[in-house]
C-alpha cells in the first residue's frame, strides 16, 4: 500500500514484483483533463524520497520534469552548438565535440537533463575509470576524465543558469587525481643512433630538427620558409598544423588538415635562436627539396612548409609518429613517443648548462614553473653533479 503524505508531496510505495520503491506525484493535466503523474524509482525507500524531492522541487521551480523533456544528450549537442563551437580555440572546439559524442551521449545521453543525479554522474566516472577507452581496452587516465568533466561542468552551469535544472549534481563528485609521470627521455646514444639514420628516411632532417629545436609536433610540421631566418639562424613559431573537425555544413569532409594560427599558450608564439649547424643542414634540405617543387610543378602544393609530404601537402602528425616509429623498430630501440624528442632536447639542455628560464622560452612554455615541474628533476641531478666543484675550495 502507497505511504500517504502530506498535500502536495506525492506517495511512496514499494513495488511487490521488482522490490524497488515509487515515488510519485501529480504534475498537472492531459489535454482531456486527466490527471498526468510524475513517476520515480530507487532501489531503498531513502533513495526515492530524495528522488521525489529533487523532481518536486524542478517541477514547483518550472522545470519539465515529464518523460519528453530534454535528454542530457540533446541538451550537450545543442549546447555545444549554440554557445561553444564559434567561442573557443579550434582544438578545445574539437575536444569538447568528441567529449559530448564519445562518452556523454553513449553513457548518460538518455537520462533527462533535470533528473540527472550525483549517482549517475558517479557510474559514469567509475566507468570512464574502468572501461571508458573506445576500443574496449580498460579505463581512461584520470587526467582524461577530469577533461570530461571540465566539459560536464560547464554545460551543467549553463543549465543552471537558464534555470533548466536548480541542482548541480558534480558538487559532491570527486575525481580521482593523477600521479606525477615521469617523462620519456632518449638516452645519448639513442639519440645518436636515430640521427645517424636520419639521413636515409624522407622526414629524417624533420626528426633531426626536432632534436635541436624540441618543437611540439604540430609547431614542427606547420613551420613556413618564410619563417625561417637563415641569416640570424632563428626560426619563428607562430602556427601549428592539425587535423580538426569541420564544423562548416559546406564541406563533405568530416576533418581538415590545415594551419592553426592559435598556438598552444600565449608563450607559444615566440622565436627561438637554432644552432648554425643545423641550419646549414636545414640549408642543404631546402636545395632538395626547390629540386622536388621543380619537377612536380604546378602539382606541388603552395603551402610554403618546411617539412611537406613529398607533393607539398601538409604532414598528418600520425604519418610522421609512423615513420618515426619506424626508425625506432629499425634500430631496436624502445618505442617512444614523438613527444620524447622534446623532453631529450630540453633534458640535454639542462644538463649541458642552459638556465631554466632559456630552456623554458625555447620550449614556449605559459611559464618557468612549468618548465620547473616537468625537468625538476634533471636540475637536481645536474646540481648533485656540480656541487662536486666546490669540493676543491673546502678547507
Amino acid at each position: 500500500m502507497a505511504k500517504r503524505r502530506s498535500n502536495g508531496e506525492g506517495c511512496i510505495y514499494k513495488e511487490q514484483r521488482s522490490g524497488r520503491w515509487v515515488g510519485k506525484f501529480e504534475i498537472g493535466h492531459d489535454s482531456k483533463g486527466n490527471r498526468r503523474f510524475k513517476t520515480c524509482r530507487a532501489k531503498t525507500e531513502r533513495e526515492v524520497k530524495q528522488l521525489l524531492k529533487d523532481l518536486m522541487d524542478k517541477h514547483r521551480a518550472g522545470i519539465n520534469v515529464t518523460t519528453n523533456a530534454i535528454k542530457v544528450g540533446d541538451f550537450f549537442e545543442d549546447w555545444f552548438y549554440k554557445n561553444v563551437v564559434n567561442n573557443l580555440r579550434l582544438s578545445t572546439s574539437q575536444s569538447y565535440e568528441m567529449i559530448i559524442r564519445r562518452h556523454i551521449k553513449p553513457q548518460i545521453g538518455n537520462i533527462p537533463l533535470a533528473e540527472l543525479s550525483r549517482e549517475d554522474v558517479r557510474n559514469f566516472y567509475n566507468f570512464l575509470y574502468a572501461d571508458g577507452r573506445l576500443n574496449g581496452k580498460g579505463g581512461l587516465a584520470p587526467k582524461t576524465v577530469e577533461n570530461i568533466h571540465l566539459v560536464l561542468s560547464s554545460g551543467i552551469n549553463y543549465a543552471l543558469n537558464e534555470g533548466l535544472i536548480i541542482k548541480n549534481p558534480l558538487l559532491t563528485v570527486k575525481l580521482r587525481r593523477e600521479g606525477k609521470k615521469e617523462i620519456e627521455v632518449f638516452s645519448r646514444e639513442e639519440q645518436q643512433k636515430i640521427i645517424a639514420e636520419c639521413p636515409n628516411h624522407y622526414y629524417g632532417m624533420a626528426i633531426k630538427f626536432d632534436f635541436y629545436t624540441g618543437l611540439r609536433a604540430g609547431e614542427l610540421l606547420g613551420l613556413t620558409w618564410d619563417c625561417i631566418n637563415f641569416d640570424k639562424n632563428t626560426v619563428r613559431v607562430n602556427k601549428q598544423v592539425q587535423r580538426n573537425k569541420n564544423f562548416s555544413h559546406k564541406a563533405d569532409t568530416k576533418t581538415l588538415l590545415d594551419f592553426v594560427y592559435d598556438t598552444k599558450t600565449k608563450t607559444s608564439t615566440r622565436t627561438i635562436k637554432v644552432l648554425p649547424q643545423l641550419m646549414k643542414d636545414l640549408e642543404k634540405y631546402k636545395n632538395e627539396q626547390d629540386k622536388i617543387r621543380k619537377k612536380l610543378g604546378s602539382d606541388y602544393y603552395r603551402f610554403n612548409l618546411v617539412f611537406p609530404r613529398q607533393d607539398g601537402y601538409f604532414t598528418d602528425t600520425g604519418t610522421f609518429l609512423d615513420n618515426f616509429a619506424r626508425i625506432q623498430k629499425k634500430l631496436d630501440i624502445p618505442h617512444r613517443t614523438v613527444h620524447a624528442i622534446r623532453h631529450t632536447f630540453a633534458t640535454r639542455a639542462l644538463e649541458s648548462g642552459v638556465h631554466i628560464k632559456v630552456v623554458s622560452e625555447l620550449l614556449g612554455h605559459a611559464s618557468i614553473q612549468i618548465t620547473l615541474d616537468i625537468y625538476g628533476h634533471v636540475l637536481q641531478d645536474f646540481a648533485e653533479q656540480e656541487l662536486t666543484k666546490l669540493e676543491g675550495m673546502y678547507a
